[in-house]
């Protein structure tokens, strides 16, 4: 099932701070690619996606950290957390909330 992707203010800025800075192409790609996986698959292997115990949503909802990068010095990750879902009707859209786009903590 394909998800919404939706960000937080900081993530959108972290993300638009990658998208300006030309060095940092080949992080973009991953990061994308990342958030690509996240929308189709948030257990895709690839992610190595687990709970991030130090972190919660803004309604408290458990937050994961999925690898753009690994095997990497300061290598990048996304938080991010389910919800909340949209609805148009009686249709439900599920929704994947980008919490932060960082190096690992």
């Amino acid at each position: 099932m394909q998800r919404k992707i939706k960000f937080t203010p900081t993530a959108d800025e972290q993300l638009t701070a990658l998208e300006n800075t030309p060095s940092k192409a080949g992080l973009l790609a991953q990061v994308r690619k990342a958030i690509g996986y996240l929308e189709i698959n948030p257990q895709h292997p690839g992610l190595q996606t687990h709970e991030f115990l130090s972190l919660t949503g803004a309604n408290g909802e458990k937050v994961f950290e999925a690898y753009a990068q690994n095997n990497t010095p300061g290598a990048y990750r996304i938080f991010w957390h389910y919800g909340p879902d949209g609805t148009k009707g009686k249709q439900r859209t599920p929704v994947i909330t980008i919490v932060a786009i960082t190096r690992h903590p």
